[in-house]
């Protein structure tokens, strides 16, 4: 007891537990940072060891010496009646519970920020084409993909997404840079030599921290064997990497796509195709997964990829949302029939289910996915999508993109979902960072030019830099009517009608039947002031989108035009009965604009007291929403002052927006603006707008001046007519 008592004393114990807790965290740390920058295992070894030796030494040092205030001194030179170690073990206890709470910590850091570099993680880099054809580059290019997908069904493993481990296809970069980027411990690589109907594939597994082989073999065979290969290699990399394969796995694992090589073939161009994204190799892409179906026509993952397709040119291509709904429908309920344990197929269901606003059937799909495809970077991008258009749930959106982010950190589409979440937030400079990011990875994506042209038209006011990322983007992708409509907008901004109008045309010349390109007829009829034409595109609209708001504050105005404010009311009234009806509506970030809009008409029908209860109701809602940007309110909180009859109000908050950035839309929601209508004789109101004006002059007079000097880069713009007296 004498000696324990004595070892208590000097801090023995105390210097053995710090000794202990410090060691633990050093090993830690040294453990992951030997793993991100590629280190020998064997380094390691050596700082355990110097640690190990270390131990003994401290408690030598704890028993023979003592800490005192004039330093370190022989413990038997001390007098006792001047000892401090109760002090000393004191703060001690302190330095040991400090180090215990920074170990948690690295241990929840390392567990779900650095922990992606797990154990079981591998990424599958494209397979080199060695056949001396470039023509056959997509066949080595889908036996990666097609091993990446069996290997990704498994929940034990992650495993990084196509996009990623593609990235770096032709680059000269080493194993263990790539293992750092992706967050893998392991890199599978190969080659496939093709001739005839013979095939040879060399296949590496290799340890990503120290660049040796786990495993390494090639295969010489016919062809036709090419599935059983993909089997094997899919289940040596489980067994080398010690992986456990839970229930329906296993089979999975070695589920065969088709039996038909031919079939095979198209289904690799069809993918090769859609991953270009442009509206042209969409269109390709379509149809080499329509000869895979017809030459199989049990192919699911085939009827997968032509749904995708369909979905896509949904969004690149121009084609209408029925138009996608029904190609892409019969060929998803033909691969689910198929193959009822496919996670990519519920995934695209989640998709169609989200452009037909049935959010809640959309929300089950993409969980399946999710279960089913737990490494399907896909389902979590849509789900992301879905919270965020279905439920208003941008940050819940922003955590699903995250999480597609971490299994898929190259992944242009999923790096543009979370710049437009951050947009959304009203995070822009987050938003200009991130989207530069995207460009240094692909430079040749058009979505990451036209959010930075949104950047620089609805955040930054500086519409002559949109005009020139704007270009960039057509440039690339000159098939998509968005590009040019947005670029007609821009134009019409900047007090250009003719290059605006010209712009704006093209989109709708591209897809007239596209509920975009009638939303782009209106907004052009409002600007040039022909309501004729202006109503019939609205009432066109409203057969394609029921209670479509634009149009109906077309057809509004134009029956205050004819005096009859009864049939605008009748209008509001069937297209929103609650905002109407005497109980108070919940107002929300959906729906503010509709309570503006009506509440104007229930002023021009004398119901104040239910108008004043909606704009009160809108003016809490946009309270916590950005103001700029494509989610913005812009200058909503000018109308409902304005309309409330606050107009000193009403200027000072426009005076500010105008401070801020905003000039999206000016002209429209101004002299255009019916809410307005209190403020357009103020001569303040007024010299605000002139300002505008002449700083869109001086905008426009750059834009000219650039396009004359690059032509490369922007086709010549002539000078245009000047804006009608109307505005």
């Amino acid at each position: 007891m004498h000696l324990f008592s004595e070892l208590k004393r000097r801090n023995v114990p105390r210097m053995a537990a710090l000794y202990a807790v410090t060691a633990w965290l050093i090993m830690q740390v040294a453990e992951v940072m030997i793993g991100l920058a590629g280190l020998p295992e064997s380094l390691g070894r050596t700082v355990l060891g110097v640690l190990a030796s270390g131990f003994p030494l401290a408690l030598i040092l704890a028993w023979f010496y003592e800490i005192t205030p004039a330093g370190l001194k022989r413990e038997k030179d001390v007098d006792r009646s001047e000892s401090i170690t109760h002090a000393t073990g004191r703060r001690m206890d302190f330095i040991v519970i400090a180090l215990l709470a920074a170990a948690v910590g690295f241990f929840a850091a390392d567990k779900w920020w650095l922990g992606r570099d797990t154990e079981h993680s591998i990424a599958v880099l494209p397979f080199v084409n060695m056949s001396g054809d470039p023509a056959q580059e997509h066949f080595s290019d889908g036996i990666s993909e097609e091993l990446l997908h069996r290997l990704a069904q498994i929940s034990d493993l992650h495993v990084a997404a196509r996009t990623s481990s593609f990235y770096f296809k032709g680059k000269d970069v080493a194993i263990g840079q790539i293992a750092s980027e992706l967050g893998v411990k392991s890199v599978l690589e190969g080659s496939i030599r093709k001739a005839g109907d013979t095939i040879r594939i060399t296949v590496q597994l290799i340890n990503a921290s120290n660049g040796y082989h786990i495993w390494s073999q090639t295969f010489d065979r016919r062809i036709d064997d090419i599935f059983l290969i993909q089997d094997e290699i899919a289940s040596k990399v489980v067994e080398s990497l010690k992986v456990s394969l839970l229930g329906a796995e296993q089979s999975r694992l070695s589920r065969r796509p088709t039996d038909n090589i031919e079939a095979y073939d198209a289904y690799l161009l069809g993918r090769q195709m859609m991953a270009r994204r442009t509206s042209s190799s969409l269109q390709e892409a379509a149809g080499y997964f329509s000869e895979a179906v017809r030459l199989d026509p049990d192919f699911a993952l085939a009827y997968v990829g032509l749904a995708d397709t369909y979905a896509l040119l949904g969004s690149y291509g121009g084609l209408d949302t029925q138009a996608v709904l029904e190609h892409a429908e019969p060929a998803l309920q033909r691969a689910m029939e198929l193959d009822a344990q496919l996670g990519e197929a519920y995934s695209s269901l989640g998709g169609l289910r989200l452009v037909q606003g049935d959010f809640t059937n959309s929300a089950t799909a993409y969980q399946r996915a999710i279960q089913l495809s737990p490494n399907y970077a896909p389902a979590y991008l849509g789900y992301g999508m879905l919270m965020k258009r279905g439920f208003g749930r941008v940050d819940e959106a922003l955590e699903l993109h995250q999480t597609a982010l971490g299994l898929d950190p190259l992944s242009t589409p999923i790096n543009m979902a979370v710049v437009e979440d951050l947009h959304e937030l009203g995070r822009f400079e987050e938003v200009r960072e991130r989207c530069q990011r995207v460009i240094d990875i692909d430079p040749d994506y058009p979505r990451a030019y036209t959010i930075m042209a949104d950047l620089y038209w609805e955040v930054f006011g500086q519409l002559d830099e949109a005009v020139a990322w704007l270009y960039k983007a057509i440039e690339l992708d000159p098939g998509n009517p968005d590009h040019a409509r947005w670029l007609g907008m821009v134009y019409l901004d900047l007090g250009d009608l003719q290059a605006g109008a010209r712009w704006m045309r093209k989109a709708i010349d591209m897809a007239p039947n596209r509920h975009a390109s009638l939303w782009a007829a209106i907004y052009l009829a409002r600007y040039t002031g022909e309501q004729e034409d202006a109503v019939s595109a609205a009432n066109a609209m409203l057969e394609m989108a029921p209670n479509n708001w634009l149009s109906l504050l077309v057809l509004r105005n134009a029956d205050y035009r004819a005096g009859n404010v009864n049939a605008a009311l009748a209008r509001y009234r069937q297209a929103q009965p609650q905002m109407v009806q005497g109980d108070a509506p919940v107002i929300d970030a959906t729906n503010f604009g509709w309570a503006i809009e009506t509440a104007n008409v229930l002023l021009k029908t004398g119901q104040k007291e239910q108008a004043d209860i909606l704009l009160q109701g809108a003016l809490a809602a946009i309270a916590s929403r950005p103001r700029l940007g494509f989610s913005g309110f812009g200058i909503s909180d000018v109308e409902i002052y304005a309309l409330l009859g606050e107009t000193g109000k009403a200027l000072d908050t426009l005076t500010v927006a105008v401070a801020q950035g905003w000039r999206s839309g000016w002209r429209l929601h101004t002299e255009r603006n019916d809410n307005l209508a209190s403020l357009h004789a103020e001569p303040r109101y007024q010299a605000i707008l002139a300002d505008i004006e002449t700083q869109m002059a001086v905008q426009l007079a750059r834009v000219r001046t650039r396009t004359h000097q690059d032509q490369g880069m922007l086709p010549r713009e002539e000078p245009s007519d000047e804006i009608p007296d109307a505005f």
